[in-house]
């Protein structure tokens, strides 16, 4: 009898501590699924894509506080023209998703003059765009390039996106590479 209640309690104890683990473990898959990012095409290229990322700021301090100065991100996209192609919606992905990590996407400028609020209300316009403004911009000018890769005459390709303090500014240029 005994040995029959030290048995159920370890097959509780068993049953306890595996959905412990369970429940641990639940925000670690979460997170690698979350980098684990894979189109169909990329398995039939025979050329990987390569996004790399440079971002810089200032900050201005006076008066005892820090203010944000001026920041730029430079995603530069390299490859070979067919695997650029093939992976526009997945390279669009990548770029929207990190650039929405940004601490700085609600810094970002409407143009002079503009607001991204179309509403209109009384006090001052917001001169910040929206994150849906945001986005947009960047699927444009990324799928603009890409498409322009069309008009080159190589294999391999680098794009270069540069998003800086103003929207108006953003732009992404196609250059060919030799090789």
């Amino acid at each position: 009898m005994v040995g029959n209640n030290i048995s159920i309690l370890l097959t509780v104890l068993i049953g306890v501590g595996l959905s412990i683990l369970t429940i641990s473990s639940i925000p670690f898959l979460g997170l690698t699924e979350s980098f684990s990012q894979t189109t169909e095409t990329q398995s039939k290229s025979s050329s990987s894509l390569h996004i790399t990322k440079h971002s810089s700021n200032s900050y201005a301090l006076s008066s005892g506080s820090s203010h944000i100065g001026s920041f730029d991100t430079t995603y530069n996209i390299l490859g070979s023209v067919s695997s650029i192609k093939e992976s526009k919606d997945l390279i669009t992905s990548t770029i929207i998703n990190d650039y929405d990590k940004s601490p700085f996407i609600g810094y970002v400028i409407v143009q002079k003059g503009k607001s991204s609020d179309s509403s209109k209300s009384l006090g001052l316009a917001n001169p910040f765009a929206d994150k849906t403004t945001i986005n947009e911009k960047i699927k444009s000018e990324i799928q603009k390039s890409i498409d322009s890769t069309n008009k080159i005459n190589t294999k391999e390709a680098v794009i270069k996106c540069d998003f800086g303090m103003e929207i108006s500014k953003w732009n992404c240029i196609t250059h060919g590479l030799i090789g």
